[in-house]
């Protein structure tokens, strides 16, 4: 070494390389010398001598430095590496949002050595394109000048997008030779890259996007440094998730506080104590309370004194058996009663642990309301029916009776017309009289024979000197048995054979047969002259006839008292050329 002595290298090296392995072995050792090395920062100290011994010596002393050096690399490597992840874990931790998850990660990993920059990308499922996210670090426009890509193109085999194609940690240890990395190569170099990597964020099996990393040095990502960014991937992959999951819970919630507090009705949640844990605007606004303050409340406070008791007893019905409702008044915050109806049910948690109850509350001012109007027009009705029971009939009564008198002293076809008028208004009062007091009310449903219903009801609707006939054929030895109500039925069957005499003359033949199959029912059919198709439909609305001695009545009448049964009734045409009107849905009695 003609420029320097051994000490003097030894000062150049510490200053580019102050921790390389540096053995400083002299044939002019002195004391002194070996004092200076190690004084300069030597690794070791050697004499030369004679023979080879001092060479094996040597190389034992050059291996154990080599050796000791690299042991202290991986500790330090490994501090730095638990460093990175502490400080990452911290941020994960602290992150309220994805945007700060990514940005925090990226700042991070760009301001620990040897890294340079780093950033987050997202793929698009419509391009393929791998976009930015958040970055940082030596950046430069870098992103800005580059395509990446996860398809099989050029631009998709680097790192990125390798690791989003394989869902693995994928590397590209020299930039400078890599060929996978060619299309990005000049602009990486210039930005001091030399190695780079890319890590996929998954977390059972949904991908969340990429993390690409730049090292200053080649051959930066070895097992040890892709073992930590897989773990990293695990990490960030995992808060994004989470944050994912509590912001689509966050906003499930949010709808639903919007959806319940949009409610007229009063929606509930109680504990089992029977304090309240949850509502909805309508019910703390209607109390007079805040959210916080309604919170915990006893809710049995929340009404009068009088009808505290039923509410508890309600609340504890709810909780022994899973469901109550009651009637019960709501005190305001202005102190005033509101008519609700309450309905509770148990409330339980996935394991089936009792938790309390919810339920609703609706104001049913109105419904009050209207059932006494109702109740009203149900009184002002029955009065009238004893009204034309009154004046009607009797006023009936006498002219029938003086029309028997004058037609037993003779004879006349003016007396028949009458006599056919006077029917005709008997009819007209009791169908008037079963619309006002009976309507649509269905008492108890009791097994009915059809066969024996209808001909107690052909009994009544027709004349024994007439020539019309019945004839019953519903397909059994025993007669099939429907539930319904006894009178109803009577009524129906007496205002359809009724409508089939008026219409379809004196001396028509009526059947009645069973319907058996998915939709069990009756029907009645007749040899008359029909109804058009378009009338099919019509002939069931109320003062609908064509017959000058048909009420108009008589087959609304039908009508009212099937839907009261829940039964289906369609006109149709009959088999025998007349007119068929079909009954179903109704339970047959096995």
């Amino acid at each position: 070494m003609p420029e320097k002595d051994g000490i003097e290298l030894l000062k150049a090296i510490r200053e580019e390389h102050p921790d390389l392995p540096f053995i400083l072995f002299t044939g002019a050792g002195s004391e002194a010398v070996a004092s200076d090395a190690i004084a300069a920062g030597a690794t070791d100290y050697l004499r030369k001598g004679h023979g080879t011994d001092r060479y094996e010596l040597l190389a034992n002393r050059i291996e154990n430095a080599v050796e000791q050096y690299r042991t202290n690399q991986r500790a330090t490597e490994l501090e730095r590496i638990r460093t990175l992840v502490s400080s990452i874990d911290q941020a994960l931790i602290r992150a309220s949002t994805l945007s700060e998850i990514k940005t925090r990660v990226c700042e991070i990993i760009s301001d620990s050595e040897p890294y340079r920059f780093a950033w987050i990308g997202e793929r698009d499922s419509d391009t393929d394109r791998i976009e930015p996210q958040a970055w940082a670090g030596v950046e430069d426009e870098y992103l800005d000048t580059i395509v990446v890509t996860a398809d099989d193109s050029p631009t998709g085999q680097g790192p990125a997008g390798t690791a989003v194609r394989e869902r693995r940690v994928a590397t590209s240890q020299n930039i400078q030779d890599d060929p996978a990395f060619e299309v990005w190569r000049e602009d990486a170099l210039d930005r001091g890259y030399r190695s780079s990597a890319g890590v996929p964020l998954e977390y059972n099996g949904t991908l969340y996007g990429v993390l690409c990393v730049y090292s200053s040095r080649p051959f930066a990502f070895g097992e040890d440094e892709q073992a930590l960014l897989d773990e990293l991937g695990d990490s960030i992959s995992h808060a994004m998730h989470s944050i994912k999951i509590r912001d689509e819970l966050r906003t499930e919630r949010t709808f639903i506080d919007q959806a319940l507090d949009s409610l007229a009705d009063i929606f509930y949640v109680l504990d089992s104590a029977g304090n309240i844990q949850r509502c909805n605007e309508q019910f703390a606004t209607l109390a007079g309370y805040t959210d916080a303050q309604i919170t915990n409340l006893d809710a049995v406070s929340l009404f009068p004194e009088d009808e505290q008791d039923a509410v508890a007893e309600a609340i504890e019905e709810a909780l022994s058996t899973g469901h109550s409702t009651i009637e019960v008044d709501f005190l305001t915050a202005e102190g005033k009663r509101a008519p609700h109806e309450f309905t509770a049910d148990r409330l339980t948690d996935q394991d089936g642990n009792l938790r309390g109850i919810v339920g609703t509350g609706r104001n049913i001012s109105e419904r009050t309301r209207r059932e006494r109007e109702l109740q009203d027009q149900k009184e002002q009705l029955e009065q009238f029916a004893t009204t034309v029971s009154h004046d009607l009939r009797n006023p009936l009564n006498v002219i029938q009776g003086r029309l028997d008198l004058i037609q037993a002293e003779q004879s006349s076809d003016h007396l028949a017309v009458i006599e056919t008028a006077t029917d005709r208004m008997e009819r007209i009062v009791e169908d008037l009289l079963w619309l006002a007091r009976e309507q649509q009310e269905i008492g108890s449903l009791e097994p009915v024979a059809i066969e024996a219903a209808a001909e107690a009801a052909w009994k009544l609707a027709s004349d024994p000197a007439d020539e019309a006939e019945l004839y019953c054929d519903c397909g059994a030895d025993t007669q099939p048995l429907i539930k319904a109500d006894p009178d109803q039925l009577r009524h129906l069957l007496e205002n359809l054979f009724r409508n089939t005499i008026d219409h379809a003359g004196l001396d028509v033949t009526v059947v009645v047969g069973g319907i058996f199959g998915d939709r069990s029912g009756f029907y009645i059919e007749d040899d008359g002259p029909g109804i058009p198709d378009e009338d099919r439909k019509k002939v069931f609305e109320a003062g609908y006839s064509t017959s000058e001695s048909g009420t108009g009545l008589g087959l609304n009448i039908v009508k009212r008292v099937a839907d009261a049964h829940g039964w289906d009734i369609r006109a149709t045409e009959s088999s025998i050329g007349g007119t068929r009107f079909e009954i179903t849905g109704l339970e047959v009695v096995d």
